[in-house]
C-alpha cells in the first residue's frame, strides 16, 4: 500500500537548501546560461537520474531528463519544467545561506524550482515505487527576455511536436504556493506618428501638424478604452483587459517638429479574446488619427505576443497538485490567474497540453534581494512528488 508520507520524507531539507546555494553560485545569465545547465545535469546524475544535454544551440543546452513509466499506456506522462538561465546578476545580493532562506540571484526564479524538481523524482526513483507513466523533466535556456527569445521553450514545443519529447500535462515550477492556471494574453505595441516633412523648424509647421499633439489624441483613446474596460466585467482568474504605457519618444530640440513621435506600451486581454481583435483596435486607431491628421500614423507589435491560457480546475494536472498540496500543505492549494505572461502561455497553446504552474514562491524574482525559503522549496518538492505519483499512477500501487 502506497504511504504518501514514506514518499516525502525521502526530500531532505538540508540537501535541498545545499543544491539551491550551489546552483545559485553558478552565473548562469541569459545567454551565457550553459554552467546553468551543466550543473542542472550533474545534479539529475548524482540523484540517479539520466540527464540529456541537447546542444540545439551553441554553448546552450536544454536538459532533460526521465522516470520511464512502468506501464506508459495505462498512465499518463508529467513534464516538470523550469528555466536554468537568470536575469544579469548585477548588483544582487550575493549567494548566501542560512536557517531559514536560499538568498541569491536565481534562488527563486527558478534555480530553486528546479532542485525542487531534481529531489522529488529521486525521491521517487529512491522509494521504490513505479510510476505507470513517464515523468519528464527539462531545464530550458533562454526564458528571460528580452535577450532570451524562448529559444528553450519553442525546443521544447518542436520536439513534443514531433513526437521525440512526450507529456500530457506540464507543471512549471514558477509562482506561490499556489495552482495558477491561468494567464491573460499580453503584446507589445509601438504606435507612431510621423510628418513626412521631416524635423523642420516649427515655426514653419502649425501645432495641428504636429506629431506630438496627435500622439497626444492616441493617448486620450486609451484613456477611453481603460474606461471600456473597467466597465466590463473582469475574468475571475486573470482581472479585465488592460492597456498601458511605458515609453514615449519624441523630439531632440526644443524648436525643431518631433518626428517621428511614438508611445510604447503594453495591452494585456483575458481568455476568450483573440489577438487578431486587439490588434485590430490599434489599426483602427491608427487609420483615424491618420484620417483627422493627414499624418502618417503606424503601429507594430513586439514580444512576438502571447495569447491567454486557462486550464480548468477539473484537469486531472490541478487535481494531482491539489492531492499532493492537501498531504503536504494541510489544504488544496488555491487556483489563480495571473495578468503576467510565461512559458505555460506557450505550451498550453502551441503543443497543446494542459500547463500550469505552482512554485515555491512569487515575491522577489528579478530584484536585487532575491531569496527563497527553504521550508517552501521542501513542500513544493514534495507536492511534485505526490502530484507525480496521483498523475502518472502507479503499477502495483
Amino acid at each position: 500500500m502506497f504511504d504518501p508520507n514514506e514518499l516525502i520524507a525521502l526530500i531532505d531539507r538540508d540537501a535541498v537548501a545545499r543544491d539551491t546555494l550551489e546552483f545559485v553560485r553558478v552565473e548562469s545569465e541569459t545567454g551565457t546560461e550553459g554552467p546553468g545547465s551543466e550543473f542542472f545535469a550533474e545534479l539529475l546524475k548524482r540523484e540517479g537520474l539520466e540527464p540529456v544535454l541537447d546542444h540545439f544551440e551553441p554553448d546552450r543546452p536544454n536538459v532533460y531528463a526521465k522516470l520511464e513509466g512502468a506501464e506508459p499506456e495505462a498512465g499518463r506522462s508529467l513534464m516538470l519544467n523550469g528555466h536554468v538561465d537568470t536575469v544579469p546578476i548585477g548588483v544582487s545580493e550575493p549567494p548566501a545561506l542560512d536557517d531559514e532562506w536560499v538568498v541569491g540571484r536565481g534562488a527563486e526564479d527558478m534555480k530553486g524550482g528546479l532542485v525542487a524538481i531534481a529531489h522529488a523524482a529521486s525521491a521517487i526513483k529512491r522509494s521504490g515505487l513505479h510510476l505507470a507513466g513517464d515523468l519528464v523533466i527539462s531545464g530550458v535556456i533562454g526564458h528571460e527576455t528580452p535577450i532570451g527569445q524562448k529559444e528553450g521553450p519553442d525546443r521544447i514545443i518542436q520536439l513534443m511536436q514531433d513526437g521525440e519529447l512526450a507529456a500530457d500535462a506540464i507543471v512549471i515550477a514558477e509562482g506561490p504556493k499556489a495552482i495558477w492556471a491561468a494567464s491573460a494574453g499580453c503584446t507589445g505595441f509601438k504606435l507612431t506618428v510621423t510628418n513626412p516633412r521631416g524635423m523642420i523648424h516649427n515655426l514653419y509647421a502649425p501645432y495641428d501638424e504636429n506629431p506630438a499633439r496627435w500622439l497626444g489624441e492616441a493617448l486620450r483613446a486609451f484613456e477611453t478604452w481603460e474606461d471600456e474596460f473597467r466597465s466590463a466585467p473582469p475574468s475571475p482568474l486573470t482581472g479585465r483587459e488592460q492597456v498601458n504605457v511605458g515609453i514615449l519618444q519624441a523630439g531632440d530640440y526644443v524648436n525643431r517638429l518631433p518626428t517621428p513621435a511614438s508611445v510604447i506600451g503594453t495591452h494585456r486581454w483575458q481568455p476568450g479574446t483573440d489577438e487578431v481583435d486587439v490588434q485590430a483596435r490599434y489599426e483602427a486607431l491608427c487609420a483615424d488619427l491618420a484620417d483627422r491628421s493627414g499624418l502618417e500614423v503606424t503601429v507594430s507589435f513586439m514580444g512576438g505576443g502571447r495569447a491567454p491560457f486557462e486550464i480548468p480546475a477539473s484537469d486531472p494536472v490541478i487535481r494531482a497538485l491539489q492531492t499532493g498540496s492537501r498531504q503536504v500543505l494541510g489544504r488544496e492549494a488555491e487556483i489563480i490567474g495571473m495578468q503576467l505572461v510565461g512559458d505555460a502561455s506557450l505550451f498550453a497553446n502551441e503543443i497543446p497540453v494542459p500547463s500550469v504552474y505552482f512554485g515555491p514562491g512569487h515575491g522577489t524574482a528579478h530584484s536585487d534581494n532575491e531569496r527563497i525559503r527553504i521550508d517552501d522549496l521542501v513542500d513544493t518538492a514534495r507536492v511534485y512528488a505526490l502530484a507525480a505519483v496521483e498523475y502518472c499512477g502507479l503499477v502495483g500501487g
